[in-house]
């Protein structure tokens, strides 16, 4: 069964160059958002640059004020936070947990539940139903 759209949409609508730009600009804010959990000192860049590439392909298909109030709200929640109070090390999936809880729940639409057709009357029927309502149809050219 086929589930794909008829259309792109999201990050697929978007021409090879805009998905690029769109993946530079959610990798910006990713390093920004990942900064303050490295140290510069135990991180290489390669291991950074991998792991920004990971967040990368989580979130691309969420726009930039989608992982922008996701992050905020990540920040804000206590449940993130350490005993001593420290912002915990989010990874992809919660901030896009986040979004995705946040987008409208997609509606359920259900068939219309099709009556069957009754049934057709049979002239012999049709004649006695209107012979009982007392309906006598005129004849052209003959008696009635």
């Amino acid at each position: 069964m086929n589930t794909l759209p008829a259309t792109p949409t999201g990050f697929n609508a978007l021409s090879p160059q805009q998905q690029k730009a769109h993946r530079a600009k959610i990798g910006v804010r990713v390093r920004a958002i990942l900064g303050q959990f490295w140290q510069d000192a135990d991180t290489e860049d390669a291991v950074q640059a991998i792991e920004i590439e990971g967040w990368m392909d989580v979130l691309e298909n969420c726009s930039h004020s989608e992982i922008r109030a996701a992050w905020r709200d990540y920040q804000t929640d206590a449940n993130n936070r350490t005993a001593r109070g420290r912002l915990a090390k989010p990874d992809a999936g919660a901030i896009r947990a986040i979004i995705l809880s946040k987008r409208p729940k997609p509606r359920v639409v259900k068939p219309a539940k099709v009556e069957p057709k009754p049934e057709p009357v049979s002239a012999e029927r049709a004649a006695e139903i209107m012979e009982e309502i007392g309906f006598t149809p005129r004849r052209f050219g003959g008696e009635g």
